[in-house]
């Protein structure tokens, strides 16, 4: 009979421990994050040249690998896969562009570096949809106004950044 006594105690300890962790899970649950966090930034001559160096990587490698599709020795589905993961990356730069909250006397620098990442997307945007295009069979010369396209929205961008690199204080 103790058995059964010794079980009730046990069920009955077991379900206030499990309100206790379900409680405390909760208020850790409720408790607010700091999702306005930010970034204090003092030199923004260097966070701006940190931007732009990544960014550069990024066109480096996408070029790369632009020169790897049209020569075939790299697929469509890779392709697409390294646009996208280049894409997740400039959306970040732009973010630290917007969150930066530069004063004055570099807010245009930082503005027009913003367009540069922007028309930077659109380019990237614009390959994926060349290489799902050649993934579905379209031979690359009947591209060409997509070529021509795609060609202007990177000068597009690097008028941007030239311009970003003139007005900096």
């Amino acid at each position: 009979m103790t058995l059964g006594v010794a079980t009730k105690k046990g069920i009955i300890l077991t379900a206030i421990i499990l309100s206790i962790i379900t409680a405390a899970s909760f208020s850790i649950w409720l408790i607010p994050q700091h999702e306005n966090s930010s970034f204090v930034i003092s030199d923004y001559r260097s966070e701006l040249d940190s931007i732009k160096e990544r960014h550069g990587v990024i066109i480096k490698e996408i070029d790369e690998d632009w020169k790897n599709l049209l020569a075939g020795s790299l697929s469509p589905d890779d392709f697409i896969t390294r646009a996208q993961t280049s894409s997740l990356q400039i959306n970040s730069l732009l973010s630290e562009i917007i969150e930066s909250r530069s004063p004055q006397e570099w807010r245009e620098s930082y503005l027009n570096y913003g367009e540069a990442l922007k028309k930077y997307y659109d380019y990237l945007t614009e390959t994926i949809v060349i290489a799902n295009k050649m993934k579905g069979g379209v031979s690359i010369d009947d591209l060409k106004d997509e070529l021509q396209k795609l060609g202007t929205m990177k000068k597009e961008s690097e008028s941007f950044t030239i311009k970003a690199n003139e007005i900096k204080p």
